[in-house]
Order: structure tokens, then C-alpha cells, then sequence
């Protein structure tokens, strides 16, 4: 289902996708500033989001929700941020960042959230190995 996704390369969908769905796909962060940080990315190119048909926006709660059980369940999240700047990169994606009120030890790492429980400094974290980040992956997929 992954095709034409060129103007998203900078994300690596083909190696980060954690979840696809219809009109949305959901890739790890390289850079994780908390652990399960995720880019939301729209499957169509468009640079603003009220360019988005009906149909991609009904299904986004329904993304937002398999990711904040996903979040919840597996790693304790009990809060999350959303960002959608567009500045560098003019298609509509989403910036995930659950958020943790207390410290995780998960994949060898301690995982602190810094900023809790202010606004997320996403410019900060942990850059991971294609290794660590297709572990973490792999266990957000698994159901």
C-alpha cells in the first residue's frame, strides 16, 4: 500500500512504519525525546491541513487512539503531544510524544521524560541506531 510516498522520505516509512492505515502512516522517531515518539504522516501530499479530504480526517482519531493504547499499555504513558509545525517539511504530519510522570527502564535504556510535566522539547532526546529503533517497533506493533 506504501507507494508515491517520496515527498515523505526524510521519515524512512518503508523501515520506520510502525502502523498503516488507509490514509495515515505511523513511523518511529529517530530522535526519541521520550520513548514511543512517533511521526503521523498523511499518505497524500498536501501542504496544509485543511487541504485534507473528509475521509483522512475522520479516520484520524481512530490512528490517534491505536497509538495512545499502543502508548499506554505497553510503556505507561499517561499523557501525550501533538505538533504539527510543517515548516521544513510542507505535507501534513503529526509529532507524537507520549508523556511519562515517571522514569522507564525499556530496550537496555533509561527513559526520562525531562520535560514533564511542561510543554515537550522534542529538539532534545535520544537519537537511536536502526537496530534500537526497529526493537521498539517491532514491540509497538505486536497486538
Amino acid at each position: 500500500m506504501m507507494n508515491n510516498l517520496e515527498f515523505m522520505s526524510k521519515f524512512k516509512p518503508e523501515t520506520r512504519c510502525i502502523k498503516e492505515f488507509e490514509h495515515w502512516i505511523v513511523c518511529i522517531r529517530a530522535k526519541q525525546a521520550t520513548l514511543g515518539d512517533a511521526v503521523i504522516l498523511l499518505k497524500r501530499q498536501t501542504e496544509s491541513v485543511s487541504g485534507m479530504l473528509p475521509e483522512e480526517g475522520a479516520e484520524f482519531p481512530k490512528v490517534i487512539k491505536w497509538y495512545e493504547e499502543v502508548c499506554s499499555k505497553k510503556f505507561g504513558a499517561v499523557k501525550f503531544n501533538y505538533i504539527i509545525m510543517m515548516m521544513r517539511d510542507y505535507f501534513v504530519h503529526y509529532h507524537a510524544f507520549p508523556r511519562y510522570d515517571k522514569d522507564i527502564n525499556l530496550f537496555g535504556i533509561d527513559w526520562k521524560d525531562n520535560d514533564w510535566p511542561g510543554a515537550i522539547n522534542f529538539k532534545t532526546g535520544t537519537e537511536l541506531d536502526e537496530e534500537k529503533l526497529e526493537e521498539i517497533k517491532k514491540y509497538m506493533s505486536m497486538e
